[in-house]
């Protein structure tokens, strides 16, 4: 049996823009193992929801996906993507803002019990069933009354709670989180990653989870992908990553996380801008922003190159990078 749940080599993701095209995602490749936890982090436009989206099929009108990724369903080594039925079944996913993404026009124990009904053709008393005991699972209180709600009535906490039972609902075996708790607050945030966590441990669900929140992912996840520009520049364990990073944007990344130790009332930020997707430089694509870039940094072509058993960089000075002082 293999040990991945889900592989993805070399995902290209070209979009219609403007009379061209651009390619926001290119050559990303990725591995998930049955109960991980796996986070992507990046910033904004960096191509992590893209990446997510492709993996459930939810691109835009007029996207073009290259490459190869294979999920496994049952106890089966992975079978192409593209000739399984997993939407709905085998993967589910969890949005960043639940009052876009739940149908205003059904209630909320409709919502959950609907994708039992079409997936599993169970009837619309069992799957009312199972909507109620689902929301009785992810914490929503007097689940039998609220299941009678429509989405505008909860709190944001609950709706995200909707969410994850409806995500829930038809039993996954990966659940793909787009940043879900980016709009909720602390405290709430709090509540739902372990909900989260307690739900990935109990069922032995495998878990990617999109965000820009560093902090949100060291909580949740066992190890990272850091995406810049549309590749993924570096992958190892959360903690490794964290602790020694291999590639200077997630050095970068790091250094530009609040602390509540910092000396400074000034934030540290990452010089200059992300590339236009447009027109991204030659060779690697963080050069233009890296105080550690060399000349050859601008030609050089980009691979993901192993540095132990479970890391890999892009960074192709990794002598220099590694000797550097912080």
């Amino acid at each position: 049996m293999n040990e991945h749940l889900l592989e993805v080599a070399d995902l290209k993701i070209t979009l219609p823009a403007g009379g061209a095209t651009i390619t926001p995602v290119d050559g990303v490749s990725l591995s998930l193992g049955r109960g991980e936890a796996l986070g992507i982090a990046g910033e904004s436009g960096s191509g992590k929801t893209l990446t997510l989206k492709s993996i459930i099929g939810l691109l835009p009108p007029g996207a073009f996906v290259e490459g190869d990724l294979r999920f496994a369903l049952g106890d089966q080594a992975p079978i192409p993507y593209a000739a399984t039925d997993v939407h709905g079944r085998g993967i589910s996913i969890i949005f960043q803002e639940p009052m876009t993404a739940l149908n205003p026009t059904m209630r909320v124990g409709d919502l959950i019990a609907e994708g039992p009904r079409i997936h599993e053709g169970l009837g619309k008393g069992a799957a009312r069933e199972r909507a109620v005991e689902l929301m009785r699972r992810v914490g929503i209180p007097a689940p039998e009354r609220r299941a009678r709600m429509w989405p505008h009535q909860l709190s944001g906490g609950l709706r995200q709670r909707v969410m994850i039972a409806t995500a829930l609902s038809t039993r996954p075996k990966l659940l793909l989180c787009d940043e879900p708790t980016t709009a909720l607050d602390v405290s709430i945030q709090d509540q739902i990653l372990g909900l989260l966590q307690e739900i990935r441990t109990t069922l032995g669900m495998s878990i990617i989870f999109v965000s820009h929140d560093l902090a949100v992912l060291g909580e949740l996840c066992e190890r990272l992908a850091i995406m810049y520009a549309g590749q993924v520049v570096e992958t190892g364990p959360t903690e490794a990553v964290f602790s020694s990073p291999n590639h200077p944007y997630t050095e970068a990344l790091m250094t530009s996380v609040p602390s509540f130790d910092a000396t400074s009332d000034k934030l540290a930020g990452i010089e200059g801008h992300p590339p236009d997707p447009r027109s991204f430089p030659p060779g690697c694509r963080f050069a233009p922003r890296c105080r550690y870039a060399q000349d050859d940094c601008a030609e050089a072509q980009f691979r993901l190159v192993p540095t132990s058993a479970e890391r890999s960089t892009g960074c192709i000075h990794t002598e220099v990078f590694a000797g550097r002082e912080r």
